[in-house]
């Protein structure tokens, strides 16, 4: 029985699926920026991430955008928060970024 517990937490380490879930960014949603502006966010995000893969010989997972807040004027237009996580395969394993943009 101890045998069994064991295997399955580190297949869950190793990269089973709770290891899997961990590398998936929690985005904390706050309201006022509209869903459409987010996805053109997400949609730039995607760009840049795919560029930046390249780059480092990684392989680009995930991309998850979320409102951050209210949008505001600037003196160039509008500013709008979106909170975006990003999800990277590499050789070692995968690896997740997250920030406010």
């Amino acid at each position: 029985m101890l045998w069994v517990i064991l295997l399955l937490g580190a297949s869950g380490m190793v990269g089973g699926y709770a290891a899997e879930q961990a590398t998936i960014p929690k985005l904390q949603y706050r309201p006022g920026t509209p869903n459409t502006v987010v996805e053109t966010c997400r949609q730039a995000a995607i760009a840049a991430a795919r560029t930046h893969a390249s780059e480092m010989g990684a392989e680009l997972v995930r991309v998850d955008a979320a409102s951050a807040g209210e949008m505001r004027r600037a003196r160039s237009g509008q500013r709008a928060p979106v909170e975006v996580g990003i999800v990277y395969s590499r050789p070692s394993g995968r690896e997740a970024r997250q920030g406010v943009v």
